[in-house]
């Protein structure tokens, strides 16, 4: 029996470990399950963290159950109530006749329920990062394919993400719908003057050559604290941009170097990571492909520049909603998205030449423009150190429209020139309408704006009215008659005459 030899404990596993128990923390358990009986308030914050998976013992597990089930019925979770609900569904040998309850409840409980219910948790991610590298072996040892096991990565990744936006993402209807602030929460702009909104994707859009990239690139500058604002209006501070450089991106490396010198080299690294050329993946084939780099750059803000090179066949339903799920679901997880995007190429008919006026004059599928919460519209000629900004969409009110001045040499852009409608007002020969603002706003040279451009500028005189700065008189009788607006002083400051 020279060949026989004893078997020792060492050899009951591979050399790597893999037979030995898996990652679980159940003193941990029994810890957290005491400090909620005793403390029944605390459940709801374990429960935005835990599931029963979460629980590697199975008495633990219906234990947890059982609390969540009395509780949603305002039942009592005290031993032996506790007992006594187990008893009724034929399932006390589980908990050894109800003498694990009492052992639980005996247990000293934590201070922080949510720091163990994250300790808990994470055991749960070992595990299943533990299950993956078994499959992954095992693939590889049976001449599984690279495509195949690398498929069942990103499957894991993919459902790992979906699993912890779902358990986290569940929120009470009266809190969504009125603990929110008074004014929109703003990543660029401030009070009604917001043209990129929290948790809201912004398209900066126009034709080649007029400064999408340069006007994104100073707002991202302001994000990371190298700029003081953006067009004057104040950015808020990000972590972490991550900037997909997928159209040209040398030609965006040299934008941004006029903008930047040596010295902000340590700030730039920071706080800035590029990815130059497409996405590792179409978002037709990956939708969750944004949202997995932003996390592996660990950002918290991304740029795509441009959306024409985040997925084939913009103009296609397939291609506009794979963009916008893209978008949404990078969104809701706190990832907030600045797009650059292109105008629709014109024809040779009567539109030809004009500046857009609506979302639906850019390019690609509804899809895109509707999942956007602000859309801005730059045009001009390509090179022209002089273009017009158009807010084609807005969370809040309208900004501008401007005319922005670009000085290519030090990559800066201001405000060139605003339409002051409180000195329009002033000047104005008897009341103004809001139809004749709106000719002098939007469409000084046709004469004759639409019926959005007159609501918008009626909504711009009723804000001065709101602000005491105006009043709103009738303008003449019969049905046709529109209302009018004068100012509330003279243009030397006084007060009008009482009339």
């Amino acid at each position: 029996m020279e060949n026989v030899r004893p078997i020792t404990p060492h050899d009951t596993a591979d050399e790597d470990g893999l037979n030995r128990k898996p990652p679980a923390d159940p003193e941990a358990e029994r810890a957290l399950l005491a400090r909620i009986i005793h403390n029944p308030k605390e459940h709801q914050d374990a429960a935005d963290v835990l599931t029963s998976e979460d629980f590697t013992q199975p008495g633990h597990r219906l234990i947890w159950d059982v609390i969540g089930h009395q509780l949603a019925e305002n039942k009592p979770i005290d031993p032996i109530s506790l007992r006594a609900a187990i008893e009724a569904l034929g399932q006390l040998r589980a908990v050894a006749g109800g003498g694990l309850i009492f052992e639980v409840s005996n247990a000293v409980g934590p201070v922080d329920t949510v720091h163990y219910a994250g300790l808990i948790h994470a055991k749960t991610r070992l595990r299943r990062l533990e299950e993956l590298a078994i499959r992954l072996r095992s693939g590889v040892l049976n001449g599984g394919t690279a495509e195949d096991l690398e498929e069942q990565v990103t499957g894991f990744v993919q459902q790992l993400t979906t699993q912890q936006s779902n358990n986290s993402r569940l929120i009470p209807g009266g809190s969504f719908i009125l603990d929110r602030p008074d004014t929109v929460p703003a990543i660029w702009g401030e009070g009604d003057n917001v043209l990129w909104a929290e948790g809201e994707a912004l398209i900066i859009a126009g034709p080649p050559g007029v400064g999408k990239t340069t006007l994104g690139q100073q707002v991202l500058l302001a994000a990371i604290g190298i700029r003081p604002h953006a067009l004057g209006l104040a950015v808020r501070p990000a972590k972490r941009v991550l900037y997909l450089a997928s159209d040209r991106p040398q030609q965006a490396a040299r934008s941004m170097a006029r903008m930047v010198t040596d010295e902000h080299r340590d700030l730039l690294n920071q706080h800035l990571t590029f990815w130059p050329g497409p996405p590792p993946k179409d978002f037709i084939k990956d939708p969750g492909m944004l949202l997995r780099l932003a996390r592996q750059a660990d950002a918290d803000v991304v740029c795509l520049d441009s959306l024409k090179d985040m997925a084939g066949e913009l103009s296609s339903e397939e291609g506009g909603q794979a963009i916008n799920s893209a978008v949404q679901r990078t969104l809701v997880e706190g990832v907030e998205v600045l797009a650059l995007h292109h105008h629709r190429k014109q024809g040779g008919g009567k539109d030809s030449g004009k500046e857009p006026q609506t979302p639906d004059e850019l390019y690609g599928s509804v899809w895109i423009t509707a999942g956007a919460g602000s859309i801005v519209s730059l045009w001009g000629a390509a090179g022209d150190p002089i273009v017009s900004l158009r807010h084609l969409k807005q969370p809040v009110a309208e900004c501008g429209p401007w005319r922005l001045k670009h000085d290519h040499p030090r990559g800066v852009t201001e405000i060139w020139h605003e339409v002051d409608v409180l000195d329009i007002l002033l000047h104005a020969n008897g009341a103004l309408t809001a139809q004749q603002l709106a000719c002098q706003i939007y469409s000084p040279d046709k004469g004759k704006p639409t019926a959005s451009e007159v609501e918008k500028a009626r909504r711009k005189l009723d804000q001065l009215v709101e602000r005491n700065l105006a009043f709103k008189v009738q303008n003449g009788g019969g049905r046709g008659s529109q209302a009018g607006y004068v100012a509330a002083f003279s243009p030397s400051g006084e007060l009008p005459e009482e009339s």
